[in-house]
């Protein structure tokens, strides 16, 4: 399974890879996404443009009260979590889409708007 960028991202912010492994930051949920990704898009930077060494000089200006900037740093710290949950998911026959991606469900974007969940595996949400 090869993961675009923007789709490492999306799981890195949006996505609990085990229970072990629990994270001290809580998983964005789909609205938080939603607000967090359309702030995004107005800034002009995609989501794969927070994976380099330092996120926060992408991340001035954006200011939320329950999505902090130490809570989007925290989660985008997981990439040894997120291969290890990615090689898991291919030995188990899963494969995900994000939002951002074309093969998204367009129903339920249309639907849902910004709530519509940020990953899916077909058949089965995360």
């Amino acid at each position: 399974m090869n993961l675009s960028a923007n789709a490492q991202a999306t799981l890195l912010l949006t996505s609990d890879f085990s229970r072990a492994a629990a994270s001290e930051y809580k998983p964005l949920s789909n609205s938080e996404w939603g607000k967090f990704a359309l702030w995004l898009k107005h800034q002009r930077i995609s989501p794969a443009e927070l994976l380099v060494p330092q996120p926060q000089e992408k991340l001035t200006g954006w200011s939320d009260p329950r999505i902090s900037q130490e809570r989007i740093l925290g989660l985008l710290a997981r990439g040894h979590s997120l291969a290890l949950a990615v090689d898991k998911w291919q030995r188990a026959g899963l494969w995900i889409l994000t939002r951002g991606d074309a093969d998204y469900p367009v129903r339920l974007k249309n639907r849902l708007r910004t709530d519509a969940p940020p990953v899916s595996t077909p058949g089965c949400l995360l």
